[in-house]
Formats: C-alpha cells, structure tokens, sequence
C-alpha cells in the first residue's frame, strides 16, 4: 500500500505557486520597463489667466483654454499626468494694447510648464492668440419686456408690463457698450390670464465681453376685464363750401375698453372727420367717407356707424335786383 505525506505535499504546491507568482510579477516589471520607454502621443488641457487692468476690457472675448498634444515616452508623459492635470498660462496685459502670440511663443510657454524637457508638444489649437485692449466704458440702457400673453375671455393688459428695475447697466468695451440702446428680457409665456400676476424673468444672457449689473428683473403683469362704451361724436367738416350741407352730423362710435378706463372716455376723445375737398357739385355719388383721425391709445375694436354721410346742395333764392318801393 502507497502512502502519501500531504503535508510535504502542501508545501510543495505552495512553493511552485510562489516561483510562478514571482516569475510573473519579474516578467510583469520587465514588460512595464519596455512599454513606458517607448513612445507615446496624449493631449493636455491648457489654462489661460490674463490680467486686465481694471479702466480696460477685452475688445473680444479671450479663451479659457485649448488643448494640445503631447509626445514622449511613457515615463516622461507618467510623471507628467500625476505632477498637474493641466498647464496654467498667466499674462498681465498692463501697459500694452495688444498681446500677440503666434504658435512658437505658445509652444515655448507650454514647454516652460511641463515636467520634462524631452517632452514635444505637436499640435496646438488655437495655432494663435491675438487680443486687443480697449477703454472700458458702462451705460445705462432700459429695460425691454419680451412678452407672448395670452387672455381670458373679456380680459386684457391694463397697462404695459412694468419691470423692477426699469434699466440696467451694461459694462464692456468701448466698441460693444456705445452700439447699445435697450436690453430684452428673457419671454414671458403665460395663458388664459384674468387676474394680475408678479413674475421674476432672467435678462437676455450678455456676450462674453459684456457684463449686466442685473441679471433678473421682477415684471408685473396687471390685468383687468374690458367692456363696450358707446357714445355720440360730431363730425368734423373740412373743406365745407357755403352750399353744401351734411347729414348726419355725427356718428355712434362704440369701443372697447377697460374696466378702469370707462368713466375716464368721453366723446372728446375722438376726432371723427370727412373732408368735402374733392367733392364735386354734379358729383353722380353724393356720398363721402367718415375717418376716425384721433382716439386713445388703450381703446379695442373701434366701430362706428355710419361710415359715410350724404352732401346736398343748397341753392340760394336768386334776387331780382329791384328794390320795392314804398307807396306815397
């Protein structure tokens, strides 16, 4: 009978784990050796700082960073990654106008900022860097509601959408700041409105080079129901010869207007005209148009009636020229 001693047998099998494991760890550090001393192609991201003195502003707006492509072995580009994330780039633009960099300036720079010396940067982009210092001036413009309302039956705007604040200053370049009359808000889209609301809208988002003292306004929308006036309103007769007569001699003007506005109108608030200058006396059609020429603002769907009226002539009794004479 075989007998077997297994606990040689285990110490066996654990000394032949642990050659193999260390033949693979020495082959492992062998074939890392070989792969960081070969050749390697990564990119990087590169930071931009300029400082700016503080009467001046960028004419346009300055990158944040680009990126670039590095060459180098393996190690170089290793210690590279793990001594900083990125390459940081700091220009102080104080007392000069322009700062012109062209890709040999910009490789030289990056270069001054890597770890290693034998690392090659291939490819840059932007390939140039070219920007331009103005005076820096601010500007108060109004603010203007960008607005898309929508009613409920018999409702509608009071008055014109009113924001706090009313205007907003706008800070830049020169160039950019001078070109500015008013600024828009963001839209305002709201539906079956019947009551008066309170909203806070964003400003339109400013260029890079500019900045807005605001960045949101508070807009109150006020709303109220409408209802029909009617009322009586003279003509006005223009060109009028002494034998022409009109009729009517005024029209029903109906509107529609706000709640708030009703007691307010009056039928001296509409100027109704018909001009009789073109008006011939053999004219086949005796008729001529009404023009409503002045109304308030704030009034609806104007109507009135009629929309024409008739001329006639007047002939005057012709006299004979003799006096009567009185008996004696």
């Amino acid at each position: 009978m075989i007998r077997i001693n297994r606990k040689a047998f285990t110490v066996k099998i654990k000394e032949d784990r642990a050659t193999l494991l260390a033949c693979i760890g020495i082959a492992f550090v062998f074939w890392l050796l070989i792969k960081l001393s070969q050749t390697y192609r990564t990119e990087k991201q590169v930071l931009f700082q300029f400082e700016i003195p503080s009467d001046k502003a960028l004419a346009s707006v300055a990158p944040e960073d680009m990126t670039v492509q590095l060459q180098g072995t393996g190690w170089d580009l290793v210690f590279e990654f793990f001594s900083s994330r990125n390459v940081q780039l700091s220009y102080d633009m104080s007392g000069i106008a322009q700062l012109n960099l062209n890709r040999a300036q910009l490789r030289s720079d990056i270069l001054q900022n890597l770890y290693s010396n034998d690392i090659t940067v291939l490819e840059i982009n932007p390939e140039s860097l070219n920007l331009t210092l103005e005076e820096k001036a601010s500007k108060t413009v109004p603010i203007v509601v960008r607005d898309s309302l929508g009613f409920a039956p018999e409702h509608h705007l009071k008055s014109p959408v009113k924001v706090s604040p009313d205007s907003v200053e706008i800070a830049g370049p020169v160039s950019l700041v001078s070109t500015i009359a008013y600024w828009y808000t963001d839209s305002i889209l709201l539906s079956n409105l019947k009551a008066s609301a309170t909203q806070v809208i964003k400003l339109r988002e400013p260029a890079p080079e500019l900045s807005l003292s605001v960045n949101e306004v508070k807009a109150r929308i006020e709303v109220e129901p409408f209802t029909e006036k009617a009322m009586y309103v003279p003509l006005v007769i223009k060109n009028s010869p002494d034998s022409l007569r009109i009729f009517p001699d005024k029209i029903t003007v109906r509107c529609k207007l706000g709640l708030s506005k009703y007691d307010s109108v009056s039928y001296r608030d509409f100027t109704a005209e018909v001009d009789l200058k073109t008006i011939s006396a053999n004219a086949a059609n005796n008729s001529v148009p009404i023009v409503i020429t002045r109304k308030p603002d704030f009034v609806e769907t104007l109507q009135y009636t009629p929309k024409s009226i008739k001329f006639f002539i007047v002939e005057k009794p012709e006299t004979t020229g003799k006096e009567s004479r009185k008996p004696e």
